[in-house]
């Protein structure tokens, strides 16, 4: 089915740039024509995304509905005191299924990332009692997936119409970041440091960058590797999960200020990128011609 996009609002000739064409109104199409289109389509957009998301979370509930039993309670825990007090519990009920949970928690998690819902932090957390250092790997490369999905979902089925009624400003800011770190030639290096960068705003990303021109390619590698030391720290906080509090006690003021350091180093390729290159190829041709006068 295709969804009407941005352009059925605003007119002009042709398909609407990108990988999936949706169709255009010509340029004769009147306001008063095109205003019913961008409402019906915004409901139709908007209720289609209802119904994925009503879906996958059935889907959800079923797979957690038929888990194995077990002799002791248990439920996904929703909060910090949650997963401490299950911790044991859910560790040896994960060791007695380990691939039914497995499942469960990859589908739970990449559901979390689609959708922006918050809870990365806990989801790492419980992933590190279960699993371990490969908890490490696992919501690395879900974190990337779910995130990727997130992008496909706003690009093909919210569309930019939608993101542009809500937050255009924001999206065109990013737009004009983007196009000038493209051209310079730095734009992975730019997307790795908005991913570095603890206070990013990651769900709005996610939603805006099929729309300012972020291939999804290095997206999908930006977030992977951007957001490794995050996930990291999150993981290895279940190693000592008896001595924590709170959230607050894994982000402390030494972990943000380590994040932000890492988020400065990939700046520098995106701010000085051309610069360092020159010095270095004017390196090379000096060395060459040394070599050649010798």
């Amino acid at each position: 089915m295709l969804l009407p996009g941005p352009a059925d609002i605003r007119g002009g000739q042709g398909w609407r740039r990108g990988r999936f064409a949706l169709p255009v109104l010509s340029a004769e199409s009147s306001y008063a024509a095109a205003f019913p289109i961008a409402r019906n389509a915004v409901i139709l957009r908007l209720g289609t995304l209802v119904t994925i998301f009503g879906g996958w979370l059935f889907v959800l509930y079923q797979m957690g509905h038929n888990l194995p039993d077990y002799e002791e309670e248990i439920h996904l825990p929703k909060n910090f005191d949650d997963v401490k007090s299950q911790s044991v519990i859910l560790q040896n009920y994960s060791n007695a299924h380990f691939v039914p949970v497995l499942t469960l928690f990859t589908a739970v998690y990449i559901f979390k990332q689609t959708f922006s819902i918050p809870g990365s932090a806990l989801m790492n957390i419980l992933g590190g009692l279960l699993y371990g250092f490969w908890a490490f790997v696992f919501v690395s490369l879900f974190t990337a997936i779910g995130s990727t999905l997130c992008y496909l979902i706003s690009e093909i089925v919210v569309g930019e119409m939608v993101v542009e009624r809500f937050a255009r400003s924001k999206l065109g800011y990013l737009r004009r970041r983007v196009e000038i770190n493209r051209e310079s030639g730095n734009l992975f290096y730019y997307l790795l440091f908005l991913r570095l960068f603890p206070f990013s705003p990651n769900w709005f990303l996610n939603i805006a960058s099929p729309f300012v021109g972020v291939p999804v390619l290095p997206f999908f590698l930006s977030i992977f590797f951007g957001l490794m030391p995050y996930n990291y720290i999150c993981v290895q906080a279940a190693a000592t999960l008896a001595q924590l509090d709170s959230f607050a006690d894994i982000l402390s003021a030494e972990v943000l200020l380590k994040l932000l350091s890492m988020s400065v180093l990939a700046l520098i390729p995106a701010l000085y990128g051309q610069k360092i290159a020159a010095w270095i190829r004017g390196r090379v041709q000096e060395e060459e011609v040394k070599e050649g006068q010798a």
